[in-house]
């Protein structure tokens, strides 16, 4: 009988060494998976944005104009006043039936264009509460229901009030309204609170036209004046459409990822971040080409007081005005003819002010 020689354990050291091989290999390859995750999110970010420009041009070949910007942050989508000018509604709300989602858009709607019930109002805070997976960034947060802080149940004179749980969906992008410096405007009918009333709006005089153009004699909030106008394809009441694009449809901004402060994502407690995915004109759902582009990074809180954090020093100025991102990689832009880029941070101010004009023709600067 042949003995066969007895088969001696692994011995400590030479265990240690093989789990430190397996430690460096890992090591090693996180930061591959890490790209490589980062680099599907990215994906799925130009993904959305290409459906959204997508839809915004369906929406175009129906009404002849890009989404409309609605009225102000005390006003959201109303499904029976249309998609122009006396839509009170974003253009999140305006793009719903062509992403697929007339139902959703339905819900803020009973058949009646001058009255508003109180199913339409309950209908149009389930809209409120029920965003979209294709406004969410998969690099920034995991979902879009977040808390909503300010204003207490309170979410626009055309929805009902909250109860229970105050949350309200939110868009990590945010269309060009131009390139001077202001993305919402403090005129508009009735204040926060007063039960929505459409035969004040029918004799409210706005202070911009539907190109943008200052009303002569019709004064906007001071600090939202500006006599240029506006320059980009949605703003408060616009009507912009492919024969206003005079730079081209292949050079002008149309929807693009917004800057936010990582504190803030989930939170509520971001001033261009702070109220619904529907609103109307304001800084949450539209930004602007004046000042630069920026990685996403602590900036300017809104305010303090419980759940808020108090208000840091202003690190970024103006930060609800500008586009940005959670990508370090760049931002994602897409066109008004459609086509979605990803850009750099460090695009030159000039460039970049005049892609979010519709017609500055070489010279944004007026």
């Amino acid at each position: 009988m042949v003995r066969r020689p007895s088969r001696g354990a692994f011995t400590l050291v030479e265990l240690l060494v093989v789990i430190a091989i397996i430690g460096v290999l890992v090591a090693l390859l996180l930061p591959a998976v890490q790209a490589a995750r980062e680099a599907a999110r990215r994906q799925q970010c130009a993904t959305n944005l290409k459906n959204i420009a997508l839809a915004a041009q369906n929406h175009h070949d129906v009404h002849k104009i890009f989404p409309t910007g609605g009225w102000g942050w005390f006003w959201v989508g109303d499904a029976d006043r249309g998609y122009k000018r006396n839509q009170p509604g974003g253009w999140v709300f305006n793009l719903l039936p062509y992403l697929e989602q007339p139902a959703l858009h339905a819900r803020a709607g009973d058949g009646d264009r001058e009255n508003i019930s109180a199913g339409q109002r309950a209908g149009t805070l389930t809209v409120l509460q029920s965003p979209l997976e294709v406004f969410r960034c998969p690099s920034r947060r995991g979902q879009l229901l977040q808390p909503k802080p300010y204003d207490g149940s309170y979410y626009a004179n055309n929805s009902a009030s909250g109860t229970g749980n105050i949350v309200a969906g939110r868009s990590d992008y945010a269309i060009s309204c131009g390139d001077r410096l202001r993305n919402e405007v403090g005129t508009f009918p009735l204040g926060k609170g007063t039960p929505a009333n459409y035969g004040a709006v029918a004799s409210f005089k706005w202070c911009m036209d539907s190109n943008g153009a200052p009303v002569v004699g019709v004064d906007c909030d001071p600090k939202f004046t500006d006599t240029v106008g506006m320059t980009g394809v949605s703003f408060q009441r616009s009507e912009i459409g492919i024969p206003q694009v005079i730079d081209g449809t292949s050079a002008t901004y149309l929807v693009g990822e917004k800057f936010l402060d990582p504190q803030n994502y989930e939170n509520g407690c971001d001033g261009g971040d702070n109220e619904t995915w529907c609103t109307g004109y304001n800084n949450d759902n539209y930004r602007n080409g004046n000042l630069a582009p920026l990685a996403d990074a602590p900036a300017k809180r809104y305010g303090g007081g419980s759940p808020c954090p108090s208000s840091l020093s202003d690190l970024i100025p103006d930060s609800s005005h500008r586009f940005g991102s959670a990508h370090a990689a760049g931002w994602h832009m897409s066109w008004c003819d459609g086509h979605v880029s990803i850009e750099s941070y460090d695009i030159d101010l000039q460039v970049h002010r005049g892609n979010a004009n519709r017609d500055d023709q070489g010279s944004p600067f007026k």
